[in-house]
């Protein structure tokens, strides 16, 4: 289920997922109960439920506040933010690319927490100052302080993709001056954490207590899951840096001379055998590349005239196909590829030459078999059918991120 924008703030839209709904009805009744146990049960329900809506609503600009953070920071730092979403475990400022220096990286990332201790000092200090003259409001406070309080502690734990994980990493590749290692040493961190929580849960479970024995246990596995699956992501990346186009793509196109009719077009059909797009013919006249053409022609030609006409009548450049270059690294094929009509390109040799042909379906199996996974070829008639990458591998989100990183200097 997508999220709904709700307004802008200084251009960036704000999105609330549906999940967040849940979130401020449970926080709304969870307030109105302590209220009304508060009060001993003297208040009326509509005032019970008041506080509770105006308790999730401070929470609500609580976790706004946190993202508005990031996002102001990472915009003094000259990035572009797509928007803001809310959801139920908190909040994200999705950013058009990641930062490149480590300083404005640590910049962003302690913002959030920052902006959350702040708002938590400043409401338990403004509850103890109200405790005399409003004990209702005091507790508001007290309660929305001490959720900001445990919202920014746990984002200063040091895993990934928490702000204390991106902090950690930052540092390391300041000190390091290598972001690769930065993030090395994030992962590592998560999946000690992750150990460390299981473990305790065992323990905890050993003495009787379920409950928060099964706690520790969700919160290591969800973390230990998160530590493998951003271990898979540089894996996936470095394929992508160190790969070149020339390594993975195929033919998927034929050579023919320019002087045939275009009959000889019809044998080979491909527009009636459910592919994505026609089939590029490059054509040759006396050894040299002259031109290309595509099934299409025959479409606005009667069939009577299909052998008094000739290739060489419908010939296009061939630098009006896109290409790219042998030596290029595959997340940039992979950019280039988004950016086509038919996500294909001509691969070209260094003198300038028609080498082969690249697709999403190239470049999925080959990162999908350098990590150790040989797709059955019932899957990749599927995938190529479809024009989509492998198993639905989100590779050209990976790209794009790649295209302001350092991933590249650390293989040099």
């Amino acid at each position: 289920m997508g999220s709904w924008e709700v307004m802008k703030i200084r251009g960036i839209p704000l999105r609330i997922h549906p999940s967040w709904f849940f979130v401020f009805l449970y926080f709304t009744l969870s307030a109105r109960d302590q209220f009304e146990t508060l009060l001993d049960g003297q208040a009326s329900n509509w005032n019970g439920w008041l506080i509770g809506a105006f308790t999730s609503l401070l929470l609500f600009l609580s976790v706004l506040l946190h993202e508005l953070a990031h996002s102001f920071v990472a915009i003094g730092e000259g990035l572009k933010v797509r928007e803001i979403t809310l959801f139920f475990l908190g909040g994200m400022a999705n950013l058009e690319k990641e930062c490149t220096t480590s300083k404005g990286s640590l910049k962003i990332a302690i913002s959030g927490p920052i902006v959350s201790l702040l708002l938590a000092f400043s409401m338990i200090l403004l509850s103890n100052t109200l405790f005399e003259s409003s004990l209702i409001i005091s507790n508001l406070f007290k309660q929305v302080g001490s959720l900001n309080l445990l919202i920014g502690l746990f984002n200063l734990l040091p895993i990934i993709p928490l702000d204390g994980g991106v902090i950690l990493k930052s540092l390391i590749w300041h000190f390091t001056g290598s972001k690769k290692a930065g993030i090395k040493v994030a992962i590592a961190s998560a999946r000690f954490i992750s150990i460390l929580s299981i473990f305790i849960g065992f323990l905890i479970l050993l003495r009787g207590n379920l409950y928060i024995s099964f706690c520790f246990l969700i919160i290591g596995l969800f973390i230990f899951s998160s530590s493998k699956s951003q271990s898979q992501l540089i894996k996936i990346q470095n394929i992508l840096s160190m790969f070149k186009v020339g390594q993975v793509c195929s033919r998927s196109y034929r050579v023919l001379e320019d002087d045939l009719p275009i009959k000889v077009l019809s044998k080979y059909n491909s527009l009636n055998k459910g592919g994505f797009s026609e089939e590029w013919f490059l054509l040759c006249r006396d050894g040299r590349w002259v031109g290309y053409v595509t099934e299409k022609i025959l479409k606005n030609i009667s069939i009577q005239n299909w052998d008094k006409k000739f290739l060489y009548d419908f010939s296009l450049p061939i630098d009006d196909l896109p290409s790219v270059g042998e030596k290029e690294s595959l997340y940039k094929a992979i950019i280039k590829i988004e950016n086509t009509k038919d996500a294909r390109l001509l691969v070209l040799s260094v003198a300038g030459l028609p080498l082969g042909t690249l697709d999403r379906v190239d470049i999925g199996k080959a990162v999908l078999k350098k990590i150790g996974l040989n797709l059955p070829d019932q899957l990749i008639k599927v995938a190529r059918k479809e024009n989509i990458y492998p198993l639905g591998l989100n590779l050209s989100s990976i790209a794009k991120t790649m295209e302001s990183s350092y991933v590249e200097e650390d293989q040099k």
